[in-house]
């Protein structure tokens, strides 16, 4: 069995921590002027922790209703790809899980941006706006 690299550990670990509550662990690598991609209507492209803070917080603070789960973790190069799901608890029209894709880019250790896809982006901003 190969050993994981520097990058893959280091996302892996940051994942089982936010499931955990604990975002931490992901504060300590992100680069202070980290890039961060999403669609419009989840506040669009941002530049900055306070930027990936804001979504962390949507799906791992403690009793979310959209928890994310990792499912699937891939590496190219400096860039690591987390695939998985996001549960929609309590509503009623939606009935499996939201698919999502999470992609990580690193440079000398540090995160320096993150592209955070969504199967439906409409769908989960107009549930996120009954939170």
């Amino acid at each position: 069995m190969t050993a994981m690299s520097p990058a893959l550990q280091t996302i892996t670990d940051i994942y089982a921590s936010m499931e955990q509550g604990n975002i931490g662990k992901l504060l300590t690598i992100l680069d202070d002027s980290v890039l961060v991609y999403t669609a419009q209507c989840m506040g669009g492209n941002r530049r900055g922790r306070e930027g990936i803070l804001q979504l962390i917080s949507l799906f791992y603070r403690p009793g979310s209703r959209a928890p994310k789960t990792a499912g699937h973790y891939m590496e190219q190069g400096n860039t690591v790809i987390v695939l998985g799901d996001i549960r929609m608890r309590d509503w009623e029209s939606i009935d499996s899980p939201m698919s999502f894709a999470d992609i990580w880019v690193f440079d000398n250790n540090r995160i320096i941006s993150v592209v955070f896809y969504y199967r439906d982006p409409e769908l989960l901003c107009e549930y996120l706006s009954r939170q």
